[in-house]
């Protein structure tokens, strides 16, 4: 009896502990999105190294075998593969055909010998910690998500953090529209950002809690949120066995005010990608709304129209709310169409790629490298930093691995995501917010650089972790997710 008393309490120790380290998961990941998405390279160096930790404790906490080891394993192959290249990179090769050809004319100014790949080896080294957060981020929360229940309720705190960070940054805009933060406003003066510098990338973070929220909203009606809210608004008490009437109000608020900032970004790209994502995951939810039904855990069949309806109505209302506030945008495009800086930079990008098809220019060296390969024709406005695309500037920076690597990280997700579709049954909300998700990341990435941002993607890689391991989940009986 002692023994069985003493390894019951070295269990709940560990679940306990476990259980501290998602909460860790969760703070550290939302955390990296205040200081302007972590954009400093001190700010990614400080939110990685943390996150690191929380991945080191995930793991040695985690079960021997986990219905997610497959995607761990891919996950972290292309982060050492990525990770070699960059190392590569940055050092010294005896190879002139693969050193980049600025080297020469330097070192005869400098008197120094050598050459790497990189046009800047510091920078390029500097930017592994970028690269190495999300992927860091996913693996921990893949770890840490080895229940379904736990990912649930991993992905709900995500979401719903999300939703207060827009609710804030809303709230900041509208009493102190000069400041961001505590900083004072350099950039898009009189413009919501958010908690970003950039406005597209502030409608990237919106539209993923937009998302994230809905899937929420439809998990509560599901349980029947709307009709207990609706008994307890008419007869002003709640209705027995309808729980969450509370928490569906919070819900619906958070996706108002997170889609309501999405249409104030003025994005186009941004606000566009969003709605698409969105037309995706309503349609598939309408289309599957019978289905999911059968499974709802809510009582009588002539509620489950009701459901619905309420659903649908709160749904209208953001689409009406978001047309309300989004004038300024359509006016913007009206005017600028598609004349735009990012399409002729665009095309100075696939020059320069055609100087370095296979090894790349560095990775991190965007801004030392682009002036070379930047036309005259194209606006003399502005230090390019950062391309407005993510995948020309990948492949610019790493070469061929990039690509690969990309493909066979969004095929590993979306096969994920298909699987839960197919099997998940009740919990296939989880997974078509997953497609959603990935749909306005993919969309947006085109034209804006938010995934460039350590902060925003740590965070969309914290809110993937638990979404791949409630689709690849193999429930043992029904219960809440099956």
């Amino acid at each position: 009896m002692p023994a069985k008393s003493e390894q019951s309490q070295a269990q709940a120790t560990a679940g306990l502990s476990s259980r501290a380290w998602c909460v860790a998961f969760v703070a550290v990941a939302v955390a990296a999105l205040l200081p302007r998405g972590s954009v400093s390279l001190e700010s990614a160096h400080v939110f990685t190294s943390l996150m690191s930790i929380v991945a080191i404790a995930a793991a040695t906490q985690a079960p021997a075998r986990q219905r997610t080891d497959m995607v761990f394993r891919i996950a972290l192959a292309i982060l050492v593969a990525m990770a070699l290249m960059i190392v590569l990179q940055s050092s010294s090769i005896p190879w002139a055909g693969l050193a980049n050809p600025a080297w020469p004319e330097a070192n005869a100014v400098s008197g120094r010998s050598g050459a790497t790949i990189s046009v800047a080896p510091a920078d390029t080294m500097s930017a592994l910690v970028s690269l190495a957060g999300p992927f860091i981020t996913f693996m921990a929360g893949l770890l840490l998500c080895h229940s379904d229940e736990r990912a649930e309720t991993m992905f709900r705190r995500l979401a719903i953090a999300a939703g207060f960070v827009a609710a804030f940054s809303l709230a900041q805009h509208l009493a102190f529209p000069r400041y961001l933060l505590l900083a004072e406003k350099q950039f898009y003066l009189g413009q919501f950002t958010a908690v970003f510098v950039n406005r597209n990338t502030a409608a990237t973070f919106l539209g993923l809690a937009t998302i994230l929220l809905t899937g929420l909203l439809w998990k509560s009606a599901q349980e029947g949120a709307p009709a207990g809210l609706l008994t307890r608004l008419i007869d002003g008490k709640a209705a027995r066995g309808r729980r969450g009437t509370g928490q569906f109000v919070l819900l619906l608020g958070l996706a108002a005010t997170a889609f309501i900032g999405l249409t104030l970004t003025q994005s186009r790209a941004g606000i566009a990608s969003a709605l698409i994502a969105l037309l995706f995951l309503l349609t598939y939810l309408a289309a599957t709304g019978r289905d999911l039904a059968r499974y709802s855990v809510s009582a009588p069949n002539r509620r489950r129209g009701s459901r619905l309806v309420a659903i649908a109505v709160a749904i209208a209302g953001l689409v009406a709310i978001g047309l309300t506030f989004a004038g300024q945008t359509m006016l913007r495009t009206e005017l600028s169409g598609l004349d735009d800086d990012r399409f002729c930079t665009a095309t100075a990008i696939v020059d320069a790629l055609s100087d370095y098809p296979v090894a790349g220019m560095g990775f991190g060296t965007f801004e030392a490298g682009f002036p070379a390969y930047r036309r005259a024709e194209c606006s003399i406005r502005g230090v390019w930093d950062r391309a407005h695309n993510f995948y020309l500037e990948g492949q610019l920076g790493l070469g061929m691995i990039f690509p690969i690597g990309l493909i066979l990280a969004v095929g590993v997700l979306f096969k994920s995501f298909v699987t839960g579709l197919r099997e998940r049954r009740k919990a296939r909300i989880y997974p078509a917010v997953g497609i959603a998700i990935l749909i306005l990341a993919l969309l947006h990435s085109a034209f804006d650089f938010s995934l460039q941002l350590p902060g925003l993607s740590m965070f969309l890689a914290a809110v993937l972790a638990p979404l791949v391991s409630i689709s690849l989940g193999r429930p043992r009986r029904s219960g809440a997710l099956d």
